[in-house]
């Protein structure tokens, strides 16, 4: 048997040694590596080509999980991303679902709870803690759901659109995401050709029926 490469990131030295011991009793799963901020997450994407990482949501320094899981889901989509977080409220589990992880597990779950989410689950309908309960889990699954209409863009297309359906022109979204301008109207072309829409007012109507209006305060939380 293959034994599927895993990477952990979580900026608690015991916390990642806890992690460790968990796997070394699966024989499916080893650990290629460890890391311990966003950062680190993204180089080792790219220098270990792991099949999954399990990485922390808040981090102290540099990049946190959510957004080092987004520009991971961007370059590398094959890995599969699970989330260790501390919170369970609905915005912060919808923050990790937005960008695409496989699953979400809180830090005090047990060890099947863990396992389970790097064995199952998908970016389009990720492994959610059991402990959630039954109507809860439901609404967030739900409205995950409604990025279906999305499945042609990108991450970041997504977020360039809900920038511009908000009202922000190219040179602030540019600001916003740290991108060039000219990178910006590169997205837009493609949002507008993609979605088969003509205009700004198409944009915005057309964010603003499938949920994605609302989602500006959960993009602005992320810079």
């Amino acid at each position: 048997m293959n034994k599927k490469k895993l990477v952990i990131i979580d900026d608690h030295p015991l916390v990642r040694k806890g992690l460790r011991l968990i796997f070394e009793e699966e024989s499916d799963i080893i650990v290629v590596g460890e890391g311990s901020s966003g950062e680190e997450a993204v180089l080792l994407a790219e220098r270990l080509n792991p099949d999954a990482i399990l990485m922390d949501v808040h981090m102290p320094y540099g990049l946190d999980g959510v957004t080092a899981a987004r520009h991971i889901r961007e370059l590398h989509p094959q890995i599969r991303l699970v989330m260790l977080t501390m919170f369970d409220d609905n915005a912060h589990i919808e923050r990790m679902i937005a960008v695409g992880v496989d699953g979400i597990v809180f830090k005090n779950d047990d060890s099947k709870e863990i396992l389970e989410a790097l064995r199952t689950g998908t970016s389009r309908y990720p492994y959610l803690p059991s402990r959630l309960p039954y109507e809860v889990r439901e609404r967030i699954l739900k409205k995950s759901r409604k990025a279906e209409l999305f499945d042609n863009l990108s991450p970041r297309e997504t977020e360039v659109l809900i920038f511009l359906a908000n009202g922000f022109t190219n040179k602030e979204v540019s600001s916003k995401l740290y991108i060039s301008v000219k990178t910006v109207e590169t997205h837009r072309s493609n949002i507008m050709r993609r979605l088969h829409l003509e205009s700004r007012a198409d944009l915005v109507n057309y964010a603003l029926k499938n949920g994605y209006i609302e989602s500006l305060k959960s993009l602005e939380e992320e810079k």
